[in-house]
């Protein structure tokens, strides 16, 4: 009987084995795989760095945390719509250039305007600010940012069908630009310019609806420009360099484990590092433009120094057109912005 009395205890024994087993199973973290979605081209210089970003993730996480890039539009996501799409857990992950999120975000797009900063050095004095505002942003709209990509600092010439050297020459010229803020800043100068779709701008050159085309030298021969404008010229200042900011989905996030997160934290300033090197961008433009010259395009003599204020005098009213229109946070970062530039 004493045998038998001891079944229920060993049962009970074989019991709490199996459940704490279980228990150990379930608490150990089964690999997690988020979504990227990247919109960019693969041969852009930040689709690379999101690639080495995920690869460092996973090898940082030993492989519990891995991330599937979703290049070229793959997830077929509107830019415009992002600060939606990311609050619903599909991606999990993304970057978001502020400029493309106007509509629902008017005191994020305006942090830079072409104009603004002209030099890396200009853009790293206000870059804590321009952060801290995107980081401010994102997270009233519950999306967590979770760290920076650095935008290459870009340089923005002039391809034009016919010479073009000074500002005066410009106001007789019809000129394609990529946004409001470039069209605001080009007529306060006196100039003709219109937003031009870049799958319509060969076109668009080559019948003569615009004259000249406000593009970067190291993207010109992605959409063949220099079959179609033959002159350029550097107007002195740089596409604006406003980060892209890393964000995750909030509920998506809140679920990894610490190991996980940790892993995402590093990897992510790591990106952000490689991504800051600015030194590279003066001989990526350098490459660029003597490629250019080889496909038949003349490089003309950079705007006077004249011209270049004039631009940025106009680029300051833009600015503060923009803001005003955006409202008292948009208002409020460009002072916090502008105090550090001066500085």
């Amino acid at each position: 009987m004493r045998r038998f009395a001891k079944l229920p205890a060993l049962a009970l024994a074989a019991a709490t084995l199996t459940s704490g087993l279980a228990f150990a199973t379930s608490a150990s973290a089964e690999p997690v795989t988020w979504r990227f979605n990247n919109n960019y081209a693969p041969t852009r210089p930040e689709s690379e760095h999101i690639r080495n970003f995920a690869k460092d993730v996973e090898a940082r996480s030993g492989g519990e945390l891995k991330i599937n890039v979703i290049e070229g539009g793959g997830m077929n996501l509107k830019d415009a719509d992002a600060l939606r799409w990311m609050q619903t857990g599909t991606p999990e992950i993304a970057f978001i250039w502020p400029t493309f999120i106007g509509r629902d975000a008017p005191d994020l797009a305006s942090l830079y305007v072409y104009g603004s900063v002209s030099t890396a050095e200009e853009h790293l004095k206000a870059l804590p600010a321009v952060k801290g505002a995107l980081k401010e942003g994102f997270e009233e709209r519950g999306i967590p940012v979770v760290g920076y990509m650095a935008l290459p600092i870009i340089d923005a010439s002039l391809f034009c069908r016919e010479p073009v050297k000074t500002l005066d020459e410009l106001k007789t010229r019809k000129v394609r630009v990529g946004s409001r803020e470039q069209v605001e800043t080009f007529t306060a100068l006196g100039v003709a310019a219109q937003i031009i779709p870049q799958n319509e701008l060969y076109s668009a050159l080559q019948t003569g609806v615009v004259d000249c085309a406000l593009y970067a030298a190291r993207f010109a021969k992605s959409v063949s420009l220099q079959e179609v404008a033959k002159h350029a010229v550097y107007t002195g200042f740089p596409f604006p360099p406003v980060p892209y900011a890393i964000v995750a989905h909030k509920g998506s996030l809140d679920k990894l484990t610490d190991a996980q997160r940790k892993a995402l934290d590093e990897a992510v300033v790591a990106l952000e590092t490689a991504s800051s090197d600015f030194s590279k961008d003066a001989a990526a433009e350098k490459t660029a433009r003597a490629a250019l010259a080889e496909a038949g395009v003349t490089y003309h003599a950079d705007f006077s120094d004249a011209d270049k204020e004039a631009i940025r005098a106009a680029a300051a009213k833009t600015w503060e057109k923009l803001t005003t229109e955006a409202g008292d946070k948009a208002v409020a970062h460009r002072a916090a912005i502008s105090d550090l530039l001066k500085k």
